[in-house]
């Protein structure tokens, strides 16, 4: 069943990737029930859409990958974890721009509350401002990322990177995962160029 879940989720991705691309389409919407996994990539679903973004990307930043070294490039501020890299989240995208790296693919699986970071990051990143809502590392991974590139948001919210920084949605992925458990919502965005913004901010 699980294999199903995965393949459903990889196919609605590659009707996504391979779409025209058109600023006023409503994003695809997929509803799927799978167990909580304090690391997001390990649910199925949620593993086999990006995945499939991933096989489709020739440069990948994870600013927040835990043990996942699937994208080109990975930190995270945990010294403990196996990514590349363990700096805070905006320096890593800090010095990737100054080193002239343009990705195709950006995954935002940051920590989503200040209790998670307790209960499932063993209390690192404690010091994160979390009113502002990762407002600068937003800023920063549009910055890096290519025109028509993608950004994977995860969370409790499906805000994503936004309108506001030239992002038009193509997919919504929301994973129940019961009464007890807050559902992850998986945002798909692509960078869309300037002429298409102003008819996205017109539609909205």
């Amino acid at each position: 069943m699980e294999d199903n879940i995965q393949a459903n989720c990889e196919s609605a991705a590659r009707r996504c990737y391979g779409a025209p691309s058109h600023p006023q389409r409503a994003p695809q919407f997929s509803y799927v029930w799978a167990m909580p996994d304090s690391n997001t990539f390990n649910i199925p679903a949620i593993r086999g859409l990006v995945k499939y973004y991933l096989s489709q990307a020739a440069i990948s930043v994870d600013p927040f990958a835990r043990n996942k070294r699937w994208a080109t490039y990975t930190n995270d501020l945990n010294s403990e974890t196996a990514a590349e890299y363990h700096l805070e989240a905006r320096e890593f995208l800090a010095q990737l721009i100054e080193q002239g790296i343009q990705a195709d693919l950006v995954i935002f699986d940051p920590p989503y509350s200040p209790t998670q970071v307790k209960e499932c990051y063993g209390g690192v990143g404690l010091k994160n401002d979390w009113i502002g809502g990762w407002r600068e590392e937003r800023n920063l991974m549009s910055q890096l990322l290519k025109p028509d590139g993608i950004a994977i948001s995860c969370g409790w919210n499906s805000i994503g990177l936004g309108v506001q920084r030239g992002f038009r949605k193509e997919l919504i992925l929301l994973v129940c995962h019961g009464r007890e458990h807050n559902d992850t919502i998986v945002t798909v965005e692509r960078k869309v160029v300037s002429a298409q913004l102003s008819l996205i901010s017109e539609a909205a």
